[in-house]
């Protein structure tokens, strides 16, 4: 009477047993990640520089492919799809894990679909203006924008990113109405903000912080709960009376849901490996963005929850909705 559940239970002890090895023995081929942006971006430098560590530390060639497409949701979608086996990974974006599946009905993900590995970088966003606007500091912006007759405009890099979200709520802060103007990318956004087609907005310190230098904008806040190191005069959003502003943008790690832990643990080992690396820091630090501290496996979902939290009352306060 008992043959039949013996068995089942030696065949499941036995793929259990073949799992094991399996993931002992990875990685034994190339391996891809996926980078929701396209060449160039800040997603893909932080995924070519982990790219390039992991192949080193693990002994296989990691292949980057860049899915620039949607915010991140074809490249999520991609990786619901990949096999759970260690060959497909992903960076990972706030956006894309916090914002997208509460803003776009297609998305059909969340983030608990995924092997959270680890968080990797993070950079704040500067509130910035076209120098001929006039304000030099955030007291006399507020002034500004409260004294127009007419809804002023704030642009950011892409709607439904954390730079639109973050204009409405500066809007809702100043008890003003603001028109938000998204582009495609940063660096469309900054053509318009420098010859003052759209003369606010958030915008990535790395890319805005030249311009300051020349005079050509000026910045009134970051985002970031200390003051940024690039930019160490300018207060940030919490300085200035707006905490609930204080915001990061930050890229990681993902693997295929029910990755095996053997394989869950060597990714989060190098991982760390990496973040601790002069050579990788300094590649970091070159493109604008910072390390993060180690937030890994269980941490980083719930740091991911909680921002998925936030971001969904501030979407669901907007009506926004990707695709409309």
């Amino acid at each position: 009477m008992n043959t039949i559940p013996r068995r089942a239970a030696l065949l499941a002890l036995a793929a259990l047993a073949t799992t094991a090895a399996q993931a002992q023995e990875w990685p034994t081929r190339p391996i891809k990640l996926l980078a929701p942006s396209a060449a160039g971006g800040p997603p893909d430098l932080y995924a070519r520089a982990l790219a390039d560590h992991l192949s080193k530390s693990l002994g296989q060639p990691f292949v980057v492919e860049n899915v620039p497409a949607a915010g991140g949701m074809i490249a999520a979608q991609q990786m619901l799809r990949a096999p759970a086996d260690g060959y497909t990974l992903m960076v990972n974006t706030a956006g894309m894990l916090t914002i997208t599946p509460n803003a776009n009905p297609r998305a059909q993900y969340k983030s608990s679909d995924f092997t959270q590995i680890c968080q990797g970088v993070d950079a704040a966003l500067v509130l910035t203006g076209n120098s001929q606007l006039g304000p030099k500091n955030f007291a006399q912006l507020s002034q500004y924008l409260k004294s127009q007759k007419t809804p002023p405009t704030y642009s950011s890099y892409s709607a439904g990113s954390p730079a639109h979200f973050l204009g409405w709520q500066l809007a809702e802060a100043l008890k003003i109405e603001m028109t938000h103007v998204p582009y495609r990318s940063t660096p469309q956004q900054l053509t318009d903000l420098l010859a003052g087609v759209a003369p606010l907005g958030f915008v990535q310190i790395s890319n805005a912080t030249p311009h300051f230098k020349t005079g050509k904008l000026v910045a009134y806040a970051t985002t970031s709960e200390k003051r940024s190191p690039q930019l160490p005069d300018v207060p940030t959003v919490a300085e200035v009376g707006l905490p609930q502003l204080t915001s990061t943008v930050w890229f990681g790690l993902s693997a295929p849901k029910n990755l095996p832990p053997a394989i869950v643990q060597r990714l989060t080992t190098a991982h760390q490996q990496a973040l601790a690396s002069p050579e990788f820091k300094t590649r970091i630090e070159a493109g604008g963005l910072n390390v993060a501290p180690n937030v890994c496996g269980d941490a980083f979902q719930k740091k991911i929850d909680q921002e998925t939290e936030r971001w969904g009352r501030v979407v669901k306060a907007t009506g926004f909705v990707a695709g409309e």
